[in-house]
């Protein structure tokens, strides 16, 4: 069993995330939380990267909504940790964020495409080998 269990959120996936709450509240401990993680990914090789603010633009404060929303709809009220936000290389951010709230389990899709959920993306991949705890892949 686990305690504070992390589901990095791709909102145009939205559809895995609910299967991912499945999964991660049959391996939750009593009085553990589950948290959500979404990492925009747009600034990474952008000019503006290295000079824009940490503030949220209008786009992603909409696209953190839908993320909260889902969480919220999914997730019931005593099980919820937290929604996170952040910009970045996906797979870093999973990683780092999974290590500062210490986690003790991620949950991810194989793949996000139906036809490939037998293969595994190239972050869940690098999540695998490079978390410092347990990874769950959801195919």
């Amino acid at each position: 069993m686990y305690s504070n269990i992390l589901i990095p959120m791709d909102p145009d996936h939205a559809d895995l995330f609910g299967a991912q709450v499945k999964a991660a509240r049959r391996l939750l401990s009593p009085g553990g939380t589950i948290s959500t993680l979404y990492v925009n990914q747009n600034y990474v090789h952008h000019v503006l990267a290295a000079t824009s603010s940490e503030r949220p633009t209008e786009i992603e404060q909409a696209i953190l909504q839908q993320v909260k929303a889902l969480f919220e709809a999914e997730v019931p009220k005593e099980q919820r940790g937290h929604v996170y936000s952040r910009r970045g290389v996906v797979h870093d951010e999973i990683v780092k964020k999974a290590r500062k709230i210490g986690a003790d389990l991620i949950i991810m899709a194989a793949c996000k495409k139906p036809l490939e959920r037998y293969f595994l993306g190239s972050n869940t991949r690098k999540v695998m080998t490079e978390a410092s705890c347990s990874v769950f892949v959801q195919r």
